[in-house]
């Protein structure tokens, strides 16, 4: 009898518990508002929740946060494997539903007085962001996946959403040539506000033991509010592991880093307020580098220190990517599935966090992929170059480009932000790769082909002043002639080639040249690419300026083009200009001698509309350039200058007519008047109005302001032109 009770007493307590049903259920997260503050919710605004954290799953995510670094145990908060949060929103008129996830978010605050950042009060560890994009009731629900395993979820929070006059996403505009807003074609025109980069920043620090002061983001943050209050409206903007990247000395630990995240969620909140839309670059190329260009030693993938150039040691970690793969290859961490998989993780944090915002207008996936695996001392390019480690670096680049952009599109399913690929612009008169083609090369960066990349981001730089227009074969103004070297006609290329549109992410004359001209180089170039047939442009020096406390010598207040810039971005987003490249009918363009010259001194390009009723272009007197435009030539620019250009006749300023050599637009209605408006180069403001009659053959001539090579007079004049009267 005692052995059937010790055996019924075994059994009994190795059996498996009987629960009841109601204790496999998830335990029950309230969820509380956190913006707006008032719970009044606005279409399109920013509507931000959030839930404290359960005792049990708290213990478990400190176990993380404070453990050994890259051995630390307990969930990750930051990693969907350990950790994944997912809310469905429910519109309850329509039933339309929209999922986003959750992240883990660490709140944080300014001390003035010791120029660090310090951990804030936060009851609300786990936050969710959403922008209902339409009015009336709603309904949220919120399940929390710890381990696979559905472990939490909320109450149902029931709330109204207002009506507003907030501005929804950019979107692709239905000829997949330009860019829209609410249905509305807009030209983005604007500058890179890149990161903080004055005060100590690590960015070109040549200081090992330099740390990121508060200070840096003080001024950041002042500069883009300036940068609105001038009336800016577009900029570019990166995550760099400097100063704005959450992760970089540990893979998915991003705790430590959430001072600069927390940073980035202030600059968007100073662009949701000004409208300001921001081009967000998730991946500066230094981190992808064997030795970082521009002194950036400290952030880029290993422990590659120019001992050589340098009189000391790097200080820095290396990136947590090469301690995981054990490399001190680049590449390896686009091409290694171990990697890749924390790429991704942290693609969707930024999701999570900034992806409901509707000032972002889209994202790029990467900066200048041609930096992988570049040792900058050495002048070593394999991206470049023949052979496996060109091979590799190219892969890398499109292996990485492929597995993003599959995952922003299809698993996190992002519905509300175009997505961009970086390129060089194509070298020659017929390639469509952003990098140098060769017959021998095994492997392209075949990137743009990509279905879910949605544009094409172009860096472009040179001093030269007919870098849009080299060579031009035939005489048709708008017919891109075999072996025509224009940045329209190779525009035009790329178009028909990836049906996406084209636009300049960046473009400059290259290191040292804007100080040579007083950034008078940068309006050359505002007051042209939007002729290209591109559909947005983005300066790149606008943003250094002097500063005492710089670990950087900063000689020139680069924010003296911004008003430039503003006026460029107010001439293009005028209705007529906007009403012409949405009835993009015909780019064309030509370029000239003038008597007593043998070389082409002037250069025209314009745009048709489809009805052949409007116009508009520019016509530029070359000989005012990064030599001449100073107009201090007497300082002898001599050959070792950034700014000296080898052709005689591009260092004499000449002043140049509207005859004997006459430009022409050509296409328009034979026989039919056209009153022509010209705009000067400092201001943008009206000098004169003409009315011409085309010729029988369609062209029409252009008698145009005299322009002389001097920053005081016009070297370069807007038109645009109407057919009058307007009607048929």
């Amino acid at each position: 009898m005692k052995r059937l009770i010790v055996l019924f007493l075994f059994f009994y307590h190795c059996a498996p518990a009987q629960s009841s049903s109601a204790d496999l259920l998830p335990e029950v997260l309230a969820l509380n508002i956190i913006e707006p503050a008032e719970n009044k919710i606005e279409k399109l605004g920013k509507f931000e929740t959030g839930f404290n954290l359960p005792k049990t799953l708290k213990n478990q995510i400190d176990d993380y946060l404070f453990g050994r670094p890259h051995k630390r145990g307990g969930i990750n908060p930051f990693v969907s494997w350990d950790l994944d949060v997912q809310a469905r929103f429910v519109h309850l008129q329509s039933g339309k539903i929209h999922d986003v996830t959750g992240f883990f978010y660490r709140a944080m605050k300014r001390d003035l007085k010791s120029g660090q950042w310090e951990e804030a009060e936060n009851n609300y560890p786990v936050r969710i962001r959403f922008a209902p994009p339409l009015e009336g009731k709603w309904k949220m629900d919120v399940k929390v996946i710890v381990k696979g395993k559905e472990t939490y979820h909320s109450e149902s929070l029931y709330f109204e959403v207002l009506s507003s006059e907030n501005k929804g996403y950019v979107r692709m505009h239905k000829d997949k040539q330009f860019f829209e807003r609410d249905g509305e074609i807009i030209y983005p025109t604007g500058t890179n506000l890149p990161f903080p980069i004055v005060d100590n920043n690590m960015f070109y620090s040549k200081n090992p033991k330099d740390v990121l002061n508060l200070n840096a983001w003080v001024q950041f943050r002042e500069m883009v509010s300036r940068y609105a209050l001038e009336g800016g409206k577009y900029f570019r903007f990166f995550l760099n592991s400097s100063s704005t990247d959450f992760e970089f000395e540990e893979l998915g630990y991003y705790y430590d880093r959430q001072h600069f995240a927390w940073e980035v969620d202030r600059m968007l909140e100073i662009c949701e307020e000004n409208d300001l839309l921001v081009d967000f670059n998730m991946m500066h190329h230094a981190v992808f580098m064997k030795l970082g260009d521009y002194y950036q030693f400290n952030y880029d993938f290993s422990d590659y220190w120019p001992g050589d150039y340098w009189p000391y040691r790097d200080l820095q970690p290396v990136s947590g990517y090469s301690i995981l793969l054990n490399s001190k290859q680049p590449s390896d961490m686009f091409l290694k599935e171990e990697s890749l998989r924390y790429l991704k993780e942290k693609v969707r944090y930024i999701m999570a966090r900034w992806g409901y915002s509707t000032a972002i207008s889209y994202f790029e996936v990467m900066s200048e992929p041609w930096h992988i695996d570049e040792h900058w001392m050495n002048h070593d390019i394999p991206y470049d170059s023949l052979g496996e480690d060109g091979d590799r670096a190219r892969r890398a680049a499109y292996n990485y480009h492929s597995v993003i952009s599959e995952y922003f599109k299809d698993s996190i399913r992002n519905v509300n932000h175009l997505l961009g690929a970086v390129g060089r612009f194509p070298v020659g008169t017929t390639d469509i790769f952003s990098h140098n083609m060769n017959k021998k090369i095994k492997n392209i960066d075949s990137t743009w082909f990509l279905d879910d990349i949605d544009f094409l981001s172009i860096s472009y730089y040179t001093p030269r002043p007919e870098k849009l227009l080299i060579s031009k074969s035939g005489a048709k103004n708008n017919r891109c002639e075999e072996g025509e070297n224009s940045a329209a006609c190779t525009i035009e290329r790329l178009q028909r080639t990836y049906q996406k549109p084209v636009m300049f992410g960046e473009s400059d004359h290259g290191d040292n040249t804007p100080i040579c001209a007083e950034l008078l180089s940068h309006r050359i170039d505002l007051m042209r690419y939007a002729f290209l047939g591109a559909a947005g442009h983005y300066t790149w020096s606008g943003f250094n300026y002097p500063d005492t406390s710089s670990s950087h010598d900063h000689p020139q207040d680069e924010r003296l083009i911004w008003p430039k810039i503003i006026n460029a971005k107010d001439f293009y987003n005028e209705s007529w200009h906007l009403d012409l490249i949405e009835n993009f009918g015909q780019q064309g363009r030509e370029k000239s001698k003038i008597k007593g010259y043998s070389k082409d001194l002037k250069e025209h390009q314009y745009i048709i509309n489809t009805a052949k009723t409007k116009i508009g272009g520019y016509i530029y007197n070359r000989t005012f350039n990064v030599y001449t435009a100073s107009g201090e030539m007497e300082k002898a620019i001599d050959s070792t200058s950034t700014c000296f250009l080898k052709e005689d006749y591009l260092r004499k300023p000449v002043e140049i007519t509207w005859k004997p050599s006459k430009m022409k637009i050509e296409g328009v209605k034979p026989l039919r008047k056209y009153r022509i408006y010209y705009y000067g180069f400092n201001r943008g403001s009206f000098l004169n109005v003409i009315t011409v009659r085309a010729s029988l053959f369609g062209k029409l001539k252009l008698v145009h302001p005299s322009m002389e090579a001097h920053k005081n007079d016009n070297p370069l004049v807007w038109y645009r032109a109407e057919l009058f009267p307007a009607a048929d």
